[in-house]
């Protein structure tokens, strides 16, 4: 995956964007991997705890992207993405204070979820094993 644009400390804007994506669609990385036998699925617990750690994050989703492809994804990580819960805050018209959402707990990817959004929408960081941290508008 090419980086793009730096962000603020937690990685580029694209692989902040590509972390809230794997956060979303963990399961079904894990369970795609773990089908194609126990190597990939060490494959990917081992690409997924070096994302944990917060090491070479680039290096680690590329070499999750092209587990994905090995293992019948063909578009790689894009393959196994629905977006939903996934992305910046929503813009609001009219008004010019954010509603309060959760995000990422160790702040380093772009995934928000509304207070209001649809209770299937996870409201945990699946890659961290922790809750979503409420982030509210400055007064």
């Amino acid at each position: 995956m090419a980086a793009t644009a730096a962000s603020d400390g937690g990685g580029t804007t694209s692989s902040r964007a590509v972390l809230a994506r794997i956060c979303v669609e963990m399961e079904e990385i894990l369970t795609l991997a773990g089908a194609a036998g126990e190597a990939a699925g060490l494959e990917a617990e081992r690409i997924l705890g070096v994302l944990r750690e917060g090491g070479d994050v680039t290096g680690a989703q590329g070499d999750l992207h092209r587990l994905l492809r090995r293992v019948g994804v063909a578009a790689g990580l894009n393959g196994i993405t629905r977006g939903a819960g996934v992305g910046g805050l929503p813009a609001v018209r009219g008004h010019p204070v954010a509603p309060p959402v959760l995000v990422c707990p160790v702040g380093r990817c772009s995934r928000a979820v509304l207070l209001d959004d649809p209770p299937q929408v996870p409201r945990e960081c699946r890659l961290h094993a922790q809750r979503l941290r409420r982030l509210d508008s400055p007064a």
